[in-house]
């Protein structure tokens, strides 16, 4: 079969508009998604009303939900299969098109690597989130944010008619023009009051946990590692909303809306997993934190305190070598190398400190195999990788879901770009669950450890907040 390209049509459009475009769109539609870059990237990805649905849930096989209704269950391991289907597509890219050209768009849980590690089931599933969760487009939205243009893309020989698909997104934004929040409306306070949340283990609970991995540590057993708590509490808005605030104060560069039929998802997320451009991989651990400080002099102050601390560039460099093995195994030897090393980057509630991992693809390892070589995120299990996550599941009472899996699309091309789940709520029948964690080692302070992990979660309750006070 010949392969074939993606119709399209470019036109000018700012990233406020597409934004406002695609909430206008996805108003009335259950399923939908959006991908922002919202700080160093460049593209945002937005798709309405899938052609098809692959998820993949506690078994070895993938089920196809067609748009039309009907359904196919593909037998095998669940990421080979969406990898072949997207092969299936045979679609080649143009030069002139931004990097994404179609696709899959979505999540892989964190708990999927079930499917390929002997992880031990003690944490209660109480979400059942779905391990692997894509959608495949027949009509998306690209926008190249430096050239203000966005790229509307139809999948050819369907029918399709990319001029329609261009007329329904320019009447949507003119509508979103008329319905947006004003400016001034949208600019993010402070809370007077702290809002009052569940949460999956209190402080004297979670400084026990500390103590049980300093234990693990004195054993000899790991190095480090990442536990986290839960915090939920009912949403009196729509996701939507509670996105549109976010992104209006903390832009981070792998934000995400995704609307399905039983859940929704709120992302903010600063970090990468995974990206694959050709035969080059990258990936980009963060390690170390501090809040950021009320004024210039403060933020100044909390930098170099984070840059001189021992306990944080201790952990950091952990978390790098550990990126480094992972690369090692699915890399071509002597390409892996730490290109950026231990930088801060800043974020509306907390700084951090980030490095830079690079290397070339190994030829004979299909997208899948990489994925799974690299998944989960070092920087949120631990090391070593696979004790860690044992240890994870001994000590936290409920199963992670979504939180520190994978949001991010696997292009027609072979190409991939893959975040680390956190700064997220997964809303799920009214409640949203946000989750945040800490890095521990040998001498982490339980009582500071269980501070800073709630203090990671405030951005997405202050999003929440806003837009209940906008409902």
């Amino acid at each position: 079969m010949d392969r074939l390209y993606p119709n399209y049509k470019k036109v000018k459009m700012t990233k406020e508009q597409f934004f406002y475009a695609h909430k206008e769109l996805a108003k009335t539609v259950e399923k939908h998604i959006l991908l922002e870059s919202g700080r160093t990237g460049n593209l945002c990805i937005a798709g309405v009303d899938p052609l098809v649905t692959l998820k993949a849930t506690g078994d070895q096989s993938l089920e196809l939900q067609w748009r039309d209704g009907s359904t196919e269950v593909k037998k095998g391991e669940p990421l080979e299969l969406l990898a072949e289907f997207v092969e299936s597509m045979k679609m080649e890219t143009l030069p002139e098109l931004p990097e994404y050209q179609g696709g899959v768009i979505g999540f892989i849980s964190y708990d999927y690597a079930r499917t390929y590690e002997p992880i031990p089931e003690i944490a209660k599933d109480d979400l059942e989130t779905p391990d692997v969760f894509f959608y495949l487009f027949d009509r998306w939205a690209v926008l190249n944010q430096k050239e203000e243009a966005v790229y509307f893309m139809t999948l050819p020989g369907r029918g399709l008619d990319v001029s329609e698909l261009e007329q329904e997104w320019l009447e949507a934004a003119a509508a979103g023009e008329r319905n947006r929040i004003h400016a001034a409306e949208s600019t993010a306070t402070e809370s007077k009051k702290p809002e009052k949340v569940n949460v999956s283990v209190t402080g004297p609970q979670f400084e026990q946990m500390v103590r049980d991995v300093q234990r693990y540590i004195a054993l000899g057993e790991v190095n480090q590692v990442n536990l986290s708590v839960r915090q939920s509490n009912e949403l009196a808005a729509d996701p939507l909303s509670m996105y549109e605030a976010l992104r209006s104060f903390n832009p981070s560069p792998y934000m995400a809306m995704i609307g399905a039929e039983d859940f929704a998802v709120v992302s903010g997320s600063p970090e990468l997993l995974l990206k694959k451009r050709g035969t080059e991989l990258s990936t980009r651990p963060i390690g170390g934190t501090r809040p950021r400080g009320a004024t210039q002099l403060e933020d100044d102050a909390l930098e170099k305190d984070l840059l001189s601390n021992e306990k944080e560039k201790g952990e950091h460099i952990m978390l790098v070598e550990q990126e480094l093995e992972d690369f090692e195994h699915v890399c071509t030897k002597d390409t892996v190398e730490t290109d950026e090393f231990m930088v801060i980057e800043r974020y509306s509630h907390v700084m951090h400190l980030v490095s830079n991992i690079r290397g070339t693809a190994s030829p004979e390892l299909s997208n899948a195999a990489i994925v799974k070589g690299v998944f989960p995120g070092g920087s949120i299990t631990g090391s070593p990788k696979l004790r860690t996550m044992e240890i994870i599941e001994e000590l936290e009472p409920t199963r992670r879901g979504l939180y520190t899996g994978s949001i991010g699309w696997v292009g027609f091309n072979g190409d991939m770009e893959l975040n680390i789940v956190i700064r997220t709520a997964y809303i799920k029948n009214g409640v949203a669950y946000i989750q945040a964690g800490a890095g521990l080692v040998a001498d982490s302070v339980p009582k500071e450890e269980y501070v800073e992990s709630l203090n990671k979660a405030k951005a997405l309750w202050q999003a929440k907040e806003m837009a209940e006070t906008k409902a």
